[in-house]
This record gives structure tokens, C-alpha cells and sequence, in this order.
């Protein structure tokens, strides 16, 4: 009986444990791939200087943004919110303490890895391109080996599939299509929260403010982990459905920010290319991009000339846009 009582008492934590893991394993993918982006952009900064100023100013308003909205969601006000190409920030203040007010504020701190993919995520589901009570959810038993495997083998892989053969095959014609491939491509390049070398500036980022909202309360962050424990097994006991509905979404959040990190690199890398590469690179890549659609078939020919004709017309305003 003793053994049976500490098996599932570690259980009651170790399982919710091990669908925060799979999270947190995603959400460093995420920011691994903002480091690469961010390497990147820097690149186009000598032959594109207004672009790269525009992209810088896009990502950090929608880094900001990210903080004023979680800020005003959690009954804070915003004093200050300046944004500008080489930086920005928020102030926000609440006349509240306590267990809550210190919950806002690590939820504020965390807002930009998690705001944007959102409003992506609202977007596709307005356009009816992801339902996510249709995506399966499978796990061979309530244990953390079963649920991290179920996890990694098969709700991550279709939620990749199902996200990545719809944005490859956006159809350009439609203007909600060009805005959805927009927003992508350009407002995550700072969707996560920031590190500032304080010596330097004088400013703490948000990434060691949310660390030491952890350690210097440790109260509070114990608090916040029954709580939310308590939450896991409240939905998992009560509204299975709601349940699965809640992880998939979580793990989908973070899965979005890396394609549209990926679309931020691979038009960094087109901008490049048509830069400094010869014509023969050039049109090699531009063959092989035919090649890969017309493999795909997932259109008709017409629409492919769409969408060819949309990449050429933007690389005719990449050429404008030194």
C-alpha cells in the first residue's frame, strides 16, 4: 500500500512534468532557430538597409505589443510603450501584490514567445485551414514514457505535416493568403523573450527577469506549480476533451513560430541570393522551386503560375528595395 501511495503521488507530478518537457523541448527548437534568424538578418543590412530597418522595427512592435497585450489581459496598465528599429520596451505597473501580481508579471515576461504564434493560430483557424479538434492525440498509457512517445510520434508529426503542407501550397490570388504568408515571414524574428546584457545598458530583459521571478520567490513559483498541477488534473478528470484541446494548442503555438521563423530565413536567404549569386545559381533555384511544386500537384497549373509570378514579383521589389 506504501508503495502503491508514493508511486502515485510521483505520478501526480512526473506526468504533468512530462507534457511540460515536450513544450519546453519545442520551445527551445524556437529559440535555437531566433538565434539562427537573428545571425542572419544581419546580412542583408549593407545591400538592404531600409528592409532591414523596417524587419527590425516590425519584430521588435510585435515583440512589444506582446508584452502590452498580456500586461492589460492581466489587469495591468501600460505607463510606456516606445518602439524603434534598434529597440524597444513597455512599462506597465498594477497597484496589486501578491501571488497573482507576481503570476501577471512572469506571464508578461514569457508574452512574446507565445502572442505571436497565437494571432497566427486565430488567423488559420478564421481561414479554416486548421481544425485542431480533428487533430488525433494518442498515448499508449498515462505514464510519462507513454505520453512523451505518444507526444513525439504522433500529435507532433501531423500537427508539422497538416501546418507545412498548407503553407507551402498558400494560393497567392487571395489576398488573406498573401497577408497570412506576410505576417509569417516577418513577425518572429523577436518571438521570444529578450536577453539584455544589463552591464551595458543598464536595462534587464525579460529572460532574466522571468528567471529571477522564479528564484527570488521561491513561494510563489512552488504556489504556481501545484496550481497549475492542480489544473492539469482538474481538466484531465473532469473534460478530456478540453484537455487535449488545451495541449494540442500549446504544443501548436510554439510548432507555428518555427515556420514562420523558417519563412523569416528563407526570404533572408532569397534576398542574398538574388544579391550576390550568378545568374546561373540563380536560375538553378528557381528551376528547382518549379520542380519541387510540380511534384507536389496539389494545385492546378494555372495556380502555380500565380504563385511563381507572386515570387518574381517579389523578387522585383527585393531589387527595388536597396
Amino acid at each position: 500500500m506504501v508503495d502503491s501511495l508514493t508511486t502515485n503521488l510521483i505520478n501526480l507530478f512526473a506526468i504533468p512534468l512530462s507534457f511540460f518537457l515536450v513544450i519546453l523541448s519545442i520551445l527551445a527548437l524556437q529559440s535555437f532557430t531566433i538565434n539562427i534568424v537573428s545571425r542572419r538578418l544581419g546580412n542583408i543590412s549593407f545591400n538592404h538597409p531600409y528592409l532591414f530597418r523596417a524587419m527590425n522595427w516590425w519584430g521588435v512592435f510585435i515583440h512589444e505589443l506582446s508584452h502590452a497585450i498580456t500586461a492589460l489581459l492581466t489587469l495591468n496598465k501600460i505607463k510606456e510603450f516606445k518602439v524603434s528599429s534598434s529597440g524597444g520596451h513597455v512599462t506597465h505597473y498594477s497597484n496589486r501584490s501578491g501571488f497573482f501580481q507576481w503570476l501577471a508579471t512572469q506571464l508578461i515576461s514569457a508574452a512574446p514567445a507565445f502572442v505571436p504564434p497565437l494571432i497566427v493560430a486565430i488567423l488559420l483557424g478564421y481561414l479554416h485551414y486548421i481544425d485542431l479538434q480533428k487533430i488525433p492525440f494518442n498515448f499508449a498509457s498515462l505514464e510519462p514514457i507513454g505520453v512523451i512517445s505518444g507526444l513525439y510520434l504522433d500529435l507532433i508529426p501531423y500537427i508539422v505535416k497538416t501546418v507545412g503542407l498548407r503553407l507551402v501550397n498558400l494560393d497567392y490570388s487571395r489576398v488573406e493568403n498573401i497577408m497570412l504568408l506576410l505576417i509569417l515571414t516577418f513577425s518572429f524574428s523577436a518571438a521570444k523573450p529578450s536577453s539584455i546584457d544589463k552591464n551595458k545598458t543598464g536595462v534587464q530583459g525579460d529572460l532574466q527577469s522571468l528567471i529571477e521571478g522564479f528564484y527570488k520567490f521561491p513561494v510563489y513559483t512552488l504556489l504556481s506549480v501545484l496550481v497549475f498541477t492542480g489544473i492539469f488534473w482538474i481538466l484531465l478528470k473532469l473534460n478530456l476533451a478540453l484537455f487535449l484541446y488545451v495541449v494540442m494548442f500549446l504544443i501548436l503555438l510554439p510548432i507555428l513560430s518555427i515556420f514562420a521563423l523558417v519563412c523569416n530565413y528563407l526570404f533572408i536567404r532569397l534576398t542574398n541570393l538574388f544579391d550576390n549569386s550568378s545568374k546561373l545559381r540563380i536560375v538553378l533555384s528557381i528551376s528547382a522551386l518549379v520542380l519541387v511544386y510540380y511534384f507536389m500537384k496539389q494545385y492546378h497549373v494555372e495556380q502555380y503560375m500565380i504563385n511563381i509570378i507572386s515570387a518574381g514579383v517579389l523578387v522585383g521589389i527585393l531589387k527595388l528595395a536597396k
